[in-house]
């Protein structure tokens, strides 16, 4: 699924925020991405979103060479992944509903199923009566729910979430988590990127744990994807 081999990165003429990058993450394995702040965790996952090029080493996605991959098949490749951000990048002049259906009806989908189906999912997530609101009119860890809605609701092939459960109380956070193992279930690897030990603690994944711009293995439960790690 994923691939890093000797990976660098860095902004401008800046420092190296990673170095040396090296690990692998399998189909259908589930991932904490730790450390503190500062560590680069947003940039691994920008990596691995495609917004940032590295400046040295190999990226593989779906057993492809990301340099390698021409521009206009880079929108195929990135609805594959599902991705969850601080900022929530909401669209500030369509409705909860539509927001979440937007993958749906790029990819497609027929309209009757779009609403059914994304419907049900918020209110698998506490916004069943906020299918018409706004994301101005929504508290931050509503919009934050929006925004995870609609990152799993295309099933990806790859969830990457960055401090996904940040805004929300301990209940959410509970029903978000039981939200990507279900999808984790269904195939989907998934990546969370989080300073929530006691979340670290009570779902006891294996860790990609980051400091000092390099990567290190926390193992965790046996069933997890095999990992390579530098450290």
């Amino acid at each position: 699924m994923v691939r890093f081999e000797d990976v660098a990165a860095q902004y401008g003429r800046g420092p190296e925020v990673l170095t040396g990058l090296t690990f692998e993450l399998a189909p259908g394995s589930f991932h904490f991405l730790t450390g503190p702040s500062g560590a680069g965790k947003s940039t691994l996952l920008r990596l691995l979103y495609l917004a940032l090029r590295p400046i040295r080493g190999t990226i593989e996605l779906f057993e492809r060479d990301v340099a390698r991959i021409a521009r206009r098949e880079l929108p195929a490749l990135r609805r594959r992944i599902g991705v969850v951000f601080q900022d929530f990048r909401l669209i500030g002049h369509l409705s909860t509903l539509d927001n979440v259906a937007l993958p749906l009806r790029v990819a497609g989908a027929k309209e009757g199923q779009v609403r059914n189906h994304v419907a049900e999912l918020l209110a698998w997530v506490g916004l069943a009566d906020h299918l018409e609101d706004l994301p101005s009119t929504l508290s931050g860890g509503q919009q934050q729910r929006v925004a995870i809605a609609r990152a799993v609701i295309g099933r990806p092939s790859l969830l990457l979430a960055d401090e996904p459960t940040g805004n929300v109380d301990d209940r959410i956070a509970m029903r978000l988590m039981y939200l990507f193992e279900e999808l984790n279930k269904m195939g989907t690897t998934v990546l969370i990127a989080t300073h929530n030990d006691g979340l670290v603690a009570r779902f006891p994944h294996p860790q990609l744990h980051l400091e000092d711009g390099r990567l290190y293995r926390v193992p965790g439960r046996p069933r997890a994807a095999k990992v390579r790690a530098n450290g």
